[in-house]
């Protein structure tokens, strides 16, 4: 089967310029033609700065601070509740740091 695609001009630049993949999404418009969207990278801004935990990171930046964990409901040993409260107990820690040593808190 043969699908035509329509795709923004950048993602087709990058495509013809790099020749590597560019992953994304097709929206299909009938059976044979779709859009396709191409998925957005998340890029650190200049400023943040962020620690990696066993589930997770923590990061600052100019604007927001940010914790994020992912606690497999599979893994052998893991109580969620205990990584959360331990894992952002460490983040506090790399937070307050930050604060003293880059805004001076």
């Amino acid at each position: 089967m043969n699908i035509t695609l329509q795709l923004s001009d950048t993602a087709y630049q990058r495509l013809v310029s790099t020749g590597s993949r560019i992953q994304g999404t097709i929206g299909l418009i009938n059976p044979m033609e779709g859009n396709f969207s191409e998925h957005k990278k998340g890029v650190s801004k200049p400023g943040t700065r962020s620690i990696k935990l066993r589930h997770g990171r923590a990061s600052v930046g100019d604007t927001q601070v940010r914790l994020t964990l992912r606690i497999g409901l599979d893994e052998v040993d893991v109580i969620p509740s205990q990584v959360i409260e331990d894992e952002s107990k460490e983040a506090s820690a790399f937070i307050e740091g930050m604060y003293d040593n880059v805004f001076g808190y």
